[in-house]
């Protein structure tokens, strides 16, 4: 399986070598849409780019690491990912902390033509299954991912839902190499 540690890590202490911390940044994967404008779109919404993938070539993923909230103006509304996402872009959205203090399990989101496609609890598949796209609801629960399913573990259950996400979408493996993180913003930032 690819390295997909970074959901319960999550993307900067796992670009950084680091173990499972206080990471509260959100992995967004993009296509259809120029990394600019996902940038300006998230600066916008005071969740500037920590941590960007190289140019996608047209028609391919790029990624870009933002941060969850906004603690100095005391801002933890939710990024407005359909606004992000106009006709002709999709978003795969991974949130590995949604909620530090509270312990909960990672997220993942879809978006299509400025749409909400689906999500994903990674606590209770079952409470999201309305949600999924059909062909994925098979997968999950053929792959025993399903809660009622065993699974040896809740950072291998969340590696293996990360694994079947992408695959189902397509996106590329993140290569920590290709990213490039601003230490500065993130040290200004925070």
């Amino acid at each position: 399986m690819t390295d997909y540690d970074w959901i319960h890590r999550g993307p900067i202490d796992w670009l950084r070598g680091r173990h499972h911390g206080e990471d509260e940044t959100v992995l967004v994967y993009f296509r259809g849409i120029t990394p600019a404008a996902v940038a300006d779109g998230l600066i916008a919404q005071r969740r500037p780019p920590f941590a960007r993938g190289g140019d996608p070539a047209p028609g391919d993923w790029g990624v870009i690491v933002h941060p969850l909230f906004d603690h100095a103006r005391d801002d933890y509304g939710v990024v407005d990912y359909r606004g992000l996402c106009p006709e002709g872009a999709e978003l795969a959205v991974f949130v590995p902390n949604p909620c530090i203090g509270k312990a909960h399990g990672p997220e993942a989101y879809h978006f299509r033509d400025g749409r909400f496609s689906f999500s994903v609890s990674y606590e209770n598949t079952l409470f999201t299954e309305e949600y999924l796209p059909e062909g994925l609801v098979s997968l999950v629960t053929t792959a025993g991912l399903d809660p009622r399913g065993e699974c040896s573990g809740a950072q291998d259950r969340e590696q293996r839902l990360t694994a079947l996400i992408c695959d189902h979408l397509g996106l590329p493996a993140l290569d920590r190499a290709a990213m490039t993180v601003d230490h500065e913003l993130m040290a200004d930032y925070w």
